[in-house]
């Protein structure tokens, strides 16, 4: 492989890092990310806003960081995926999956018969994502952490 060539593999994580970073991104928008997370004290809330958004900006300038394969991007995808999978739990709250459902049955989205079900719909809701999230916290570990890729950072 030419040293100054990028692998397509490396080319498709970058994209996969920076498209996860965007598509967690909270919007600029308090009010409503807070909605959510209420019973929560409000500054508890509005620490775990800054934190997110922080995480998905760190998450972001790492994607383009493994574009230019520097051997600290490598290191920062790994720590990502070790931190995400140790904290999987506090990212994605029950609670929060609660106070969405009935939201949304409030707003006739979700039929109001779903009301009984309600605290078995948020656990599977919030384990589909956690499902999701460390799934794709274990294979970037796994995929960083091959001889193919990690040999192209420097």
């Amino acid at each position: 492989m030419v040293k100054d060539k990028v692998s397509k593999e490396i080319i498709i994580l970058s994209i996969i890092i920076i498209a996860y970073s965007l598509q967690g991104m909270p919007n600029f928008d308090f009010d409503s990310y807070a909605f959510k997370f209420r019973p929560l004290p409000e500054n508890l809330i509005f620490f775990r806003y800054l934190f997110s958004i922080a995480l998905r900006i760190f998450l972001f300038v790492t994607g383009i960081g493994v574009l230019f394969r520097k051997e600290i991007f490598r290191k920062c995808v790994i720590f990502a995926g070790f931190f995400t999978v140790i904290t999987v739990y506090w990212k994605h709250p029950v609670s929060v999956f609660k106070s969405v459902l009935l939201w949304r049955i409030e707003q006739g989205v979700v039929p109001a018969s779903m009301m009984p079900k309600i605290d078995e719909l948020a656990w599977k809701s919030a384990l589909i994502c956690y499902l999701i999230d460390i799934i794709i916290a274990f294979v970037l570990i796994y995929l960083f952490t091959r001889p193919k890729i990690k040999e192209q950072f420097r």
